[in-house]
């Protein structure tokens, strides 16, 4: 196969300046941003609790319908439109034929993750830098998203439950013009866009081909997120905890001084019904004396998969059969943290774990972390809506989520696109492609995955029958706001029927201004499924019982 290839010698003139940036020699310089710089970032979940140092905006641009254009049109044909195929921003007419363009983006920045669901249709892609005419790289789509091209390697790149995904950072000093062959296919690309002022060095897959020593190193990172988390806090001092909390018992553990962080918090349950323990123990981390906690969920939901024991692990939490649940989230304060755990429940419940605790130099960019939840059961797929996954005001940055569904049929319940509204915006600067699109995978699969960055833990089954928990952890792709941060996510079910839903959230920022409404605990339930039973003729092979194993290229849905 023949790649396309350029070199831009500006990249290790960065290289050789930083050694003097950190000794002090060019004291007052900032040393430019490049895909070196880049790659330390997607281990790195201490920099998601600071203000960004080089203050950035993230975006996206996606293959959405492009009949969505009013929000007052709440109809198939306009606002909830679904041909999430075969839209681009243009065509162009060039000597390599006609190319789609996907992305367009003026000022330096960094494209942080791709998506896609049939990367396999879309022929030939190219990179277009800094205004040039001459595409820098010119490859097949496949290749750059399959895990197997170097430097585009597993796990940073590659195929989870039909869903392609490509967290390599590509950065840009000037533009970018993203193109492609083929149509229709789908794709997200998330993006930051940063101040003019910033020093960045443009991505080119020689000098990708260069760092391939760094670029494996945070492979084999991501690979075993759980252990990676710990060995970067394995030296910090760990509390063990056991506690016993009968029906309606409450346990405030002692205040942890600050200034300090939180950098790790398991738990183990202990309870003759475990899932419904989980949701009914109830978890709350106020911070320096705020008027409200910080964090206020059901234990389980907390570490990102519910309801029950699920197993995955990803960089901020997880669950293991040897080890529990686990959460490596950054939860720095100047005074001092609180933690309380009521049983808001009617079984006896024995909860043990440890958190890990350590310095941290609380300053004006420091942010609060938060977690919070809310639920809807019962909720009618018809007619179709908007459903707020939170909003949030004040300055801060989105960093993840996860959902938890309860469907009574095996129909798919995720067309639903996410659309997130940064700064008050009229239009929805993320407006994705479908549910499971968002969450890294694709064409309904029901199967179960786990990555460093995003997970479906749970899917019961037969197809997406039972109760499903998806998440997505937005460590490269974190999203800062200043003003605020709206997340709506569609409800846009095959079938009419009455679904369960339960998402928490997961940000940073200075204040507790959200929507969140006071926990209700009468809403800590494990919602039931109906008992769906399915039609069988004898001798015939049923579609229930079949497993997708590809996809055509054509108009099929994801």
């Amino acid at each position: 196969m023949c790649y396309k290839f350029k070199m831009y010698g500006a990249l290790y003139l960065g290289a050789c300046l930083l050694p003097l940036l950190l000794c002090g020699g060019l004291a007052s310089a900032q040393p430019a941003i490049n895909l070196e710089t880049l790659l330390k970032e997607m281990t790195d979940l201490e920099r998601l609790a600071v203000l960004p140092e080089v203050p950035y905006i993230t975006r996206q641009f996606s293959s959405y319908d492009r009949r969505s254009t009013d929000p007052t049109e709440l109809t198939d044909e306009n606002w909830f439109a679904n041909v999430d195929t075969g839209q681009f921003i243009r065509t162009e007419e060039t000597e390599r034929g006609t190319e789609r363009v996907l992305m367009e983006a003026d000022g330096p920045g960094a494209i942080v993750r791709i998506w896609s669901a049939n990367a396999d249709g879309a022929g030939t892609i190219r990179f277009y830098f800094d205004g040039e005419e001459e595409p820098s790289i010119e490859m097949p789509f496949a290749d750059m998203m399959r895990g197997d091209v170097e430097p585009f390697i597993e796990p940073i790149v590659g195929v989870r439950a039909m869903g392609w995904n490509n967290y390599l950072p590509i950065p840009y000093a000037e533009s970018v013009k993203v193109t492609a062959d083929n149509t229709p296919f789908y794709y997200l690309i998330n993006y930051r866009s940063y101040e003019d002022s910033a020093e960045f060095e443009t991505f080119t897959l020689d000098a990708a081909l260069e760092a391939l020593p760094q670029i494996r190193t945070v492979a084999e990172a991501l690979a075993t997120p759980k252990a990676t988390a710990e060995g970067a806090i394995s030296t910090l001092p760990t509390m063990q905890y056991v506690q016993q909390f009968a029906p309606g018992e409450a346990y405030t553990f002692d205040p942890i001084a600050g200034p300090a962080a939180l950098y790790r918090l398991t738990a183990r349950v202990e309870a003759e019904d475990v899932p419904v323990a989980l949701r009914a123990l109830l978890l709350e981390i106020t911070f320096d004396n705020q008027d409200s906690p910080a964090v206020m969920t059901p234990l389980g939901d907390f570490f990102g998969t519910a309801p029950g024991e699920n197993p995955y692990e990803s960089l901020s939490a997880g669950f293991t059969e040897e080890d529990g649940f686990y959460a490596h989230w950054v939860m720095p304060f100047a005074e001092q943290a609180v933690v309380r755990i009521h049983n808001t429940g009617d079984q006896d419940v024995t909860l043990r774990g440890q958190w890990t605790a350590g310095p941290w130099d609380w300053d004006d960019n420091s942010l609060y972390f938060h977690a919070k939840w809310r639920h809807e059961w019962q909720i009618d797929t018809r007619p179709r809506q908007d459903w707020n996954y939170g909003t949030f005001e004040g300055q801060g940055r989105y960093v993840g989520n996860m959902l938890a569904v309860a469907n009574p049929t095996p129909a798919w319940w995720g067309e639903g696109d996410e659309k997130i509204y940064i700064d008050g915006e009229d239009f929805p600067s993320h407006f994705g492609t479908g549910t499971e699109d968002y969450y890294g995978y694709a064409w309904c699969s029901p199967e179960l995955f786990t990555h460093a960055y995003h997970n479906q833990s749970r899917c019961d089954g037969p197809h997406n029958y039972g109760h499903t928990s998806v998440n997505r952890f937005h460590i490269m792709d974190d999203i800062p706001y200043n003003e605020s941060l709206r997340f709506d996510m569609e409800v846009w079910h095959w079938e009419e029927v009455i679904i369960d839903q339960a998402v928490i959230n997961y940000w940073y920022a200075r204040n507790n201004d959200d929507n969140f409404a006071p926990i209700d605990a009468e809403g800590f339930i494990v919602p039931e499924i109906p008992e769906h039973s399915i039609a069988r003729v004898e001798g015939a092979l049923e579609g229930e019982d079949m497993r997708v194993i590809a996809v055509s290229d054509g108009n099929a849905r994801t």
